[in-house]
């Protein structure tokens, strides 16, 4: 099932303009020296700008409505960017792309979308089987710790703007967080009023699992990744137990890491 075939119309819309995250992936894609593989490639936030920076990218997502907006994008694209990048529709959980590589990322909380441990020791399995030696692994993950504390009662307004069109779109989340079994279900409301006046309603649910960091470094440690670093943020910050969002930077072989205290 494609779990982001609801949202693919109004992705770019709702967080396509975010880059926060581009010049931490820029930086350590400098020290790659073999095609970078992308895990949650989407419609193309990272990717693009990492092909205009010179580097091969495998885009892999397993929806095929995202990259059906990353191919588009990358039509428009000038000839040697559009062959920097080999886009791959997969499940992850079942990744063969027939290489190893310096650098993979799973980027802006695409872990957490493994609801199963089944699926998470899969895709683990096969991350680490796609790294060099010497590669790095970078996963961000985040814990929804202002929701798990007081989750807003009702629908929080998340997008407001207008579209290439002319459509007004306005979008809603409901938030739920199941503690026990460590789910946050997002519920997406929106609005969509066409320059005739005509509106419509997308309604549609998307589900995310969260873990503690300690949760994390276990899992981690069991597919013999160690834990070069985690920060807080892309920014360099040394995460702490307040941390919502944790960039994890993973290397074969177990090595203990050095910074980031979690």
């Amino acid at each position: 099932m494609d779990v982001y075939r609801d949202f693919a119309p109004f992705y770019d819309l709702y967080v396509g303009g975010f880059a926060a995250d581009l010049p931490v992936y820029l930086r350590y894609a400098r020290r790659a020296r073999t095609p970078l593989i992308e895990i949650g490639a989407g419609s193309g936030r990272l990717t693009i700008p990492l092909a205009r920076a010179g580097h091969a990218v495998v885009a892999m997502d397993v929806s095929r409505a995202m990259l059906a907006r990353l191919t588009a994008r990358l039509r428009r694209e000038r000839p040697a960017v559009r062959a920097r990048v080999r886009v791959v529709r997969a499940d992850a959980a079942r990744l063969g792309l027939g290489l190893r590589s310096d650098l993979i990322l799973v980027p802006f909380y695409t872990f957490n979308y493994l609801l199963s441990a089944r699926v998470r020791e899969a895709v683990l399995r096969r991350l680490a089987a796609h790294l060099t030696p010497g590669g790095r692994l970078l996963i961000d993950v985040f814990i929804p710790l202002a929701r798990i504390a007081a989750c807003p009662s009702g629908p929080v307004l998340k997008l407001d703007r207008r579209d290439a069109g002319g459509a007004r779109i306005r979008g809603w989340n409901v938030y739920a967080i199941d503690t026990r079994r460590q789910l946050e279900t997002r519920r997406h409301l929106f609005r969509l009023e066409g320059p005739d006046g005509r509106v419509r309603h997308r309604r549609f649910t998307i589900r995310r699992r969260y873990w503690h960091a300690g949760e994390l470094r276990a899992m981690f440690r069991r597919h013999g990744l160690g834990v070069e670093a985690v920060f807080a943020g892309y920014r360099g910050r040394r995460a702490r137990g307040d941390a919502e969002q944790l960039l994890w930077v993973l290397t074969p072989g177990g090595r203990p890491g050095t910074r980031g205290a979690v």
